[in-house]
């Protein structure tokens, strides 16, 4: 491929992404309360869209927070105190999930630093080839890709904009 192939345009991306908030809350009927954190900028970015569409469609609180796996810490986390999130619902966001190797190791950072009732997974593109035992629970799409292809999610002033494919 010369150039990228687009997977999801932002309306494909805004349908998509609606249809795992109205997932979150039909799997969640009992949680009032939703902590999303996403994982690096581009997950931080779903998780965003993702917060601002809960908010939207149901009654429930929705925070969310960046998780730097670079610096194994929270960051964007100002109305987010880990003391909060004891017996919560956390929704741990990454824009592609691929090994399972970035999402283990955001599991094992909340794990150390929280107690959450519980720990969901959402991915925009889920591109299969598990080498962790992990699963996205709620996912924008499954495309089962080949090794030498490439998806890129597109984030621009924190919007999803594109979600592409290419060889590598």
């Amino acid at each position: 491929m010369d150039t990228p192939l687009v997977l999801m345009d932002t309306q494909r991306i805004n349908r998509s992404a609606k249809r795992m908030a109205y997932e979150i809350l039909e799997r969640n009927t009992e949680d009032n309360e939703i902590f999303l954190f996403g994982i690096n900028e581009r997950g931080y970015a779903v998780a965003q869209k993702l917060s601002r569409l809960l908010s939207d469609i149901a009654e429930v609180k929705v925070s969310s927070a960046q998780l730097l796996l670079e610096a194994e810490s929270l960051a964007g986390s100002d109305d987010i105190d880990t003391s909060e999130v004891q017996d919560k619902l956390i929704v741990l966001v990454d824009d592609v999930i691929f090994s399972g190797h970035t999402m283990f190791q955001a599991l094992n950072i909340i794990a150390d630093e929280m107690q959450p009732s519980e720990i969901h997974t959402a991915v925009m593109i889920d591109r299969g080839h598990r080498k962790f035992p992990i699963q996205a629970q709620f996912c924008g799409m499954e495309l089962p890709t080949k090794v030498n292809e490439h998806v890129s999610v597109i984030v621009e002033d924190m919007e999803v904009k594109e979600v592409t494919l290419e060889k590598v």
